[in-house]
């Protein structure tokens, strides 16, 4: 009885750390001679499709979302992990920032919590655009 007890016991506590699904990080590879990037896939139910995206200070990331689905969303994180921008709430399919860290930004994308919850699945493409720009220039790559 005594050993029944201690295996679930032991089962709750392994299962209370079990989170929502894993999230998986994919670097962003921009083309050679330039520095934009287009990558694509499906979000399904609770995982967050990361892009990591190697920056320097003062440089612009853009990074545009076209989803046919409005359930998809999209942040962007510094490399402390800050969020500095979140489509569901600031309710725009496109982040223009000028980074103020060195190090690696990272873009995640997911479902809204009720989609995800029945699990849904949804296909998107990002595009990513990374330079030295002036605001005005900035503003008009989108």
């Amino acid at each position: 009885m005594r050993w029944t007890r201690v295996m679930l016991v032991g089962g709750i506590l392994l299962l209370s750390h079990v989170g929502p699904a894993q999230a998986y990080q994919r670097k962003v590879h921009f083309r050679t001679q330039g520095n934009e990037a287009t990558v694509s896939g499906t979000v399904e139910g609770e995982e967050v499709v990361q892009y990591k995206v190697p920056a320097k200070v003062g440089q612009f990331l853009l990074v545009g979302c076209n989803a046919k689905s409005s359930r998809v969303s999209f942040w962007v994180r510094d490399p402390g992990g800050a969020e500095v921008y979140n489509s569901k709430v600031q309710n725009a399919a496109a982040y223009i920032g000028r980074l103020e860290q060195d190090g690696t930004y990272v873009v995640g994308v997911f479902l809204s919590k009720a989609d995800a919850a029945r699990g849904h699945a949804a296909f998107f493409r990002l595009r990513f655009l990374l330079r030295h720009l002036s605001q005005p220039e900035a503003e008009q790559a989108y």
